[in-house]
């Protein structure tokens, strides 16, 4: 998968000071063979940036491409396909359904396009330390136990790009560390690339590109 970047800039930051070397009214080419790195201090687009990757986002001013067709000229089906199969998504917010337990919540998203069994489902949970909090309404979890079930909903599904924004924000060293390792694992099993969103650290990710903004 290919996304350009053609001068593209956000309603919301119109005015604003950008860096010489800001991802912002430049052009880019993302491309999903390789890992990325968005780093900005707060409040320059980081989210913005993804969701516009994802194509939920179209408050902007300048182009995107996704294969060479601007995300507008998608229908709503391919749309949904391409988010189905092709572009993973861990928003900043998370958004689990609170009232639904946390194996639950994965059970929905797996149902999409039935990737894992119900076994291996189990086993990330446990992977993560979780398997206490399997049947816990996701509302209840604590930050950094939604945080863990997000990611692993993020990557049950096939994909060619994977999106993760602030992904290791309310987790431990050594749960950052069972990220990463999970991260690398699944995007190598589906010869996908990543964009992981930070504020500065680097978290040991040994990324390919970093994008400014």
């Amino acid at each position: 998968m290919i996304v350009e970047f053609d001068n593209v800039m956000p309603h919301p930051l119109l005015g604003s000071s950008l860096d010489k070397n800001s991802a912002w009214k430049s052009n880019l080419v993302v491309d999903s063979s390789n890992n990325h790195l968005l780093v900005s201090e707060s409040g320059k687009g980081k989210t913005t940036f993804l969701s516009i990757v994802f194509g939920s986002r179209n408050d902007f001013e300048g182009k995107v491409l996704v294969d060479g067709s601007a995300w507008s000229n998608y229908s709503i089906d391919q749309r949904s396909e391409i988010r189905k199969s092709r572009l993973a998504y861990l928003p900043q917010d998370i958004r689990l359904f609170p009232k639904l337990s946390a194996y639950e919540n994965l059970l929905i998203k797996n149902d999409l396009a039935r990737q894992k069994s119900e076994k291996e489902l189990e086993e990330l949970l446990t992977y993560f330390g979780l398997e206490k909090q399997m049947n816990q309404s996701a509302g209840t979890l604590s930050l950094g136990q939604q945080q863990r079930v997000g990611l692993i909903r993020a990557i049950i599904q096939p994909f060619e790009l994977l999106l993760l924004d602030e992904p290791f924000s309310h987790l431990d060293e050594n749960n950052v560390g069972l990220a990463i390792q999970l991260i690398h694992q699944t995007c190598n099993e589906n010869n996908a690339g990543y964009i992981i969103s930070s504020l500065g650290p680097d978290y040991g990710l040994t990324p390919e590109k970093t994008i400014l903004l």
